[in-house]
């Protein structure tokens, strides 16, 4: 009987240590805060999605607003984007047409490097 209470009594603690590391666990990557603005030509490039997609971890993206501005938001409300480098994907659909050259879209060449800290990266495409 001893042995049956000490057995059950390790079991519901490995049980607890197993439940608290499966919740508590966290396999967001470091961040780094990432800000910017856009331009098409010069001009701010409003309403634009723009990705950040690094190799190992999921990307982070973010919408211009009327002044071409942006934030980047890793997943909900972590904002940021993993540490390195990442290529950089700039897209604006309107009337489900990529208006976007593919340089910065479909078939991007943008490039970019998220370090610690505050990140503050501006793009200037052009339509050319």
């Amino acid at each position: 009987m001893q042995k049956l209470k000490l057995i059950s009594s390790a079991g519901l603690c490995l049980g607890i240590m197993l439940l608290c590391t499966a919740c508590g666990g966290s396999d967001t990557p470091d961040l780094g805060n990432v800000t910017g603005t856009i331009t098409m030509d010069g001009a701010p490039l409003a309403d634009a999605y723009v990705t950040f997609m690094p190799d190992t971890v999921r990307a982070s993206s973010g919408k211009t607003d009327s002044a071409g501005k942006y934030e980047l938001v890793y997943i909900r409300d972590e904002k940021g984007a993993a540490l390195g480098d990442h290529k950089v994907v700039v897209s604006k659909l309107v009337n489900e047409k990529e208006t976007i050259p593919a340089n910065y879209s479909d078939e991007t060449e943008l490039t970019a490097q998220v370090k610690s800290g505050e990140n503050e990266i501006n793009f200037d495409l052009s339509s050319n």
